[in-house]
């Protein structure tokens, strides 16, 4: 054999013994991937199934503050429907204050102008009081003026009617006396 021959025999024995040792590197890796794969194999199912449990976990999470959020949306709606309701009873009660307000302040308002209007009243009734004194004064001068009058007047028609029956009876004597006329035309004048 020649040295070539030996030189490529040798280089085909090294190359079988470096392909025998890449073809037991390359079963080994593959003996390895294939646990590797079968753990993660087996870690794709643990997590699927853990992403399924986390799904439903999330499904039941979710229907849970749904439940939740109703509740509170109906218990924020009675407390909005209170909080309502308070104002509204509020701002009734505010009215209501209001024209009771106005009312007493009206009331007050009356009763000053009916203070004013007893002031008044009772400064009327000192005046006619006084009033009805000085009248009273008045017609107890009138009438004691009244009385003095009238006694005089009395007086005077008796002073009359005795000066009238002395007349009459002057007129009566001077029909039945003569009649004598003085010279000068002139009357006699009567006698007191």
């Amino acid at each position: 054999m020649s040295t070539a021959g030996k030189v490529l025999t040798i280089l085909v024995l090294l190359v079988m013994i470096a392909w025998i040792v890449l073809l037991s590197a390359v079963t080994q890796l593959n003996v390895n991937w294939e646990q590797k794969i079968a753990q993660q194999q087996n870690a794709l199912e643990k997590v699927t199934a853990d992403n399924a449990k986390a799904a439903q976990d999330i499904i039941r999470l979710t229907e849970e503050a749904r439940a939740e959020q109703d509740v509170t949306d109906r218990d924020l709606r009675v407390a909005l429907g209170q909080i309502a309701a308070s104002e509204r009873m509020l701002s009734s009660r505010v009215e209501s204050l209001t024209r009771l307000k106005a009312q007493v302040a009206d009331t007050q308002a009356a009763v000053q102008r009916a203070g004013v209007n007893l002031d008044n009243r009772k400064a009327e009734k000192v005046k006619a009081t006084e009033d009805l004194a000085r009248k009273r004064d008045e017609i107890t001068k009138a009438q004691s003026e009244n009385a003095d009058l009238r006694n005089r007047l009395a007086q005077l028609q008796d002073d009359f009617k005795k000066l009238l029956a002395e007349n009459t009876a002057k007129v009566q004597k001077a029909k039945e006396a003569p009649t004598s006329r003085s010279v000068s035309g002139r009357r006699e004048p009567p006698s007191s």
